[in-house]
Order: structure tokens, then C-alpha cells, then sequence
């Protein structure tokens, strides 16, 4: 079992991300923004973090940039609904820091493989 945080400002998505990791046995917290997830990790540590690049209010990039500075050994993955964008060549350098990369609508399974490979 690891413990997971996920940032995401929709709503639905991140609720539904809880349901289904906490259904595979994991520990969740949600927040909807990037601001919220340092303080959020020092009420709640977690082993792995999703973070959703495009949130309203911005911060996606540095919020992992402040991640990282925070621990550098803990993973961060990325979710997105907009898979172009994190491709992109603006995106790739901001984003060299992620441990992994998922579009929103990828099976849980591979969600769960990758919660798994990197808190192992």
C-alpha cells in the first residue's frame, strides 16, 4: 500500500482517482491545487504524487520544481488530459523533474503499476 497524494482542480477526476487507488488498497489525499500540495504533504507524507500540469491558477511547474527541492527522492507523476501540450518542447524542459507521464484517461492498472514500480 502507498500513500498518494493527487492535485487536481477537477473535482470529479480527482474523486474518482480516490475511489478507484483507495479500491486498490492505497492511502489518498486530494487537493485542487498546486499551492495546496506542500502543506498538504506536511500533514499527510506521501510516498508518490500526482500532479495535474493544467490547473487553474497555474503553478503545475512550479509546484514540481518545489517538489523536488523539498525531496528530490520523491516521485512525482504527471496527469493530463491534454497530452500535446506535456510533449511539447515548452513543456518537456519544465517538466525533466516528473518520474513519470499519464494522460487522465489511461487504465487504472497502469496508474497502479507505476505507484507500485516507484514506491517499491
Amino acid at each position: 500500500m502507498a500513500r498518494i497524494l493527487i492535485a487536481d482542480d477537477d473535482a470529479d477526476y480527482r474523486a474518482a482517482f480516490i475511489t478507484a487507488m483507495q479500491a486498490l488498497g492505497h492511502a489518498v489525499t486530494g487537493v485542487a491545487s498546486g499551492q495546496e500540495v506542500l502543506p498538504a504533504l506536511a500533514r499527510c507524507p506521501a510516498d508518490i504524487v500526482f500532479l495535474d500540469v493544467l490547473m487553474e491558477g497555474g503553478g503545475a511547474l512550479s509546484t514540481l520544481h518545489s517538489l523536488h527541492a523539498h525531496d528530490p527522492a520523491l516521485p512525482v507523476v504527471i496527469v493530463t488530459g491534454h497530452m500535446e501540450l506535456v510533449l511539447s518542447p515548452l513543456f518537456t524542459e519544465g517538466l525533466r523533474l516528473a518520474s513519470a507521464r499519464f494522460h487522465k484517461t489511461e487504465p487504472l492498472s497502469s496508474f497502479d503499476r507505476t505507484v507500485r514500480r516507484l514506491t517499491a
